[in-house]
């Protein structure tokens, strides 16, 4: 009787290990559109997010756009990582469509400039039915305004993936 408790037991917890790990990373490597899930594992922790390169060779990343969960707890938090060319001391824009362009900030690197923001019910409605978004700055050299377009075709479908992740 005991043996078979245990055996019951055993095997109940070899099914929730091994439903966690095939939940596990379900959307990386999956495709959204122009969306794609990835997932790492960061401290022995997995994280997981939607991704999307933006280039104007197709081959050369001119911006990389990310939307995880994990940073805030309340709202999707979009990344935008992009050159060092952009001017972090300049106005820098994000619009969706028609829509009012919301003002950010970047952090830079000798590499890159990361412009975050949080999708709050506004943005995240804009994004569901938006088509389109573009980030907007001033070149650092020349001073040129830079637009760097980000789709949103396949957006809510893997942010609902991502939601169930």
């Amino acid at each position: 009787m005991k043996k078979s408790r245990f055996t019951l037991a055993l095997m109940g917890v070899l099914l929730f290990i091994t439903t966690q790990i095939s939940m596990a990373g379900a959307i990386d490597g999956k495709q959204f559109k122009d969306w794609q899930g990835r997932c790492q594992v960061d401290l022995q922790k997995e994280f997981c997010f939607l991704l999307q390169g933006f280039s104007a060779d197709g081959q050369t990343p001119l911006m990389i756009t990310t939307v995880d969960l994990a940073q805030h707890p309340t709202f999707p938090i979009v990344t935008l990582r992009v050159t060092t060319k952009l001017d972090p001391t300049k106005d820098i824009q994000f619009k969706v469509d028609k829509n009012t362009s919301i003002h950010l900030q970047a952090q830079c690197t000798e590499k890159e400039c990361a412009v975050a923001f949080p999708l709050d019910k506004r943005m995240l409605a804009q994004f569901k039915r938006g088509a389109r978004g573009v980030l907007g700055f001033l070149a650092k050299e020349s001073g040129e305004a830079v637009y760097f377009p980000v789709s949103l075709s396949g957006f809510t479908k893997g942010l609902q993936a991502l939601q169930k992740n």
